[in-house]
């Protein structure tokens, strides 16, 4: 709705809103790459397929060594939370890449050096502690460079790019985060409204929280 960088734009927004948008080929390889990290990946030579996409061992092992690090997590956890919002009761719903403890991470693959701002004025944060009652949530960031277009071949590769970790990105609970949760939701309720967009969202015959 803010336009926070130059891909968040609400003509993205809208693309999601109205379940257009189907992924690109960055997109298909952060997936492919956060596979590696929840153990779906298979070994292809030296390295690792996952979604038709080789990635060398080189490309494969901060996903790996991630991985080792992080035996305990719980991967792909679903969360939903009912919020009373000025249009009434409203779910929200989540998917968390991982639990660890009482810890919430989630992974992200970048294709250009990471603004870590970018993250820390982000609300994923705020609504997965709050949804989940968690005080803490780190962001681990990948960075993938040069990568241009996939390489030819039946199994599409990654040539000359090259993955790289950087520190997990820490954002804490504090005060009031709820209540900005909510201010949230309602300012998006507010869009809908002025757009018309409220066809477009998902409807729950009596809707009555647990």
């Amino acid at each position: 709705m803010t336009g926070a960088s130059s891909f968040d734009t609400e003509e993205a927004l809208i693309e999601t809103i109205k379940g257009l948008f189907i992924g690109n080929d960055k997109t298909d390889i952060g997936s492919a790459y956060h596979k590696i990290i929840e153990g779906e990946a298979t070994i292809m030579g030296t390295g690792l397929v996952a979604d038709n996409i080789f990635f060398t061992s080189e490309q494969a092992a901060p996903a790996l060594e991630f991985k080792a690090r992080h035996k305990s997590m719980i991967h792909e956890v679903s969360v939903t939370k009912f919020y009373e919002s000025r249009c009434g009761t409203i779910q929200v719903s989540a998917r968390a890449d991982g639990l660890k403890g009482r810890e919430i991470r989630d992974t992200k693959l970048k294709f250009r050096a990471p603004d870590f701002q970018e993250y820390i004025d982000s609300y994923q944060w705020r609504y997965y502690e709050d949804m989940l009652g968690l005080d803490l949530f780190y962001y681990d960031i990948f960075e993938a460079k040069g990568f241009a277009e996939f390489g030819y071949g039946s199994v599409r590769t990654l040539p000359g790019v090259i993955i790289e970790p950087h520190e997990p990105l820490q954002c804490v609970r504090y005060r009031n985060m709820g209540e900005d949760c909510r201010s949230m939701l309602n300012d998006f309720l507010d869009y809908i409204e002025n757009r018309n967009f409220w066809s477009l969202l998902k409807t729950v015959p009596d809707l009555v929280p647990a």
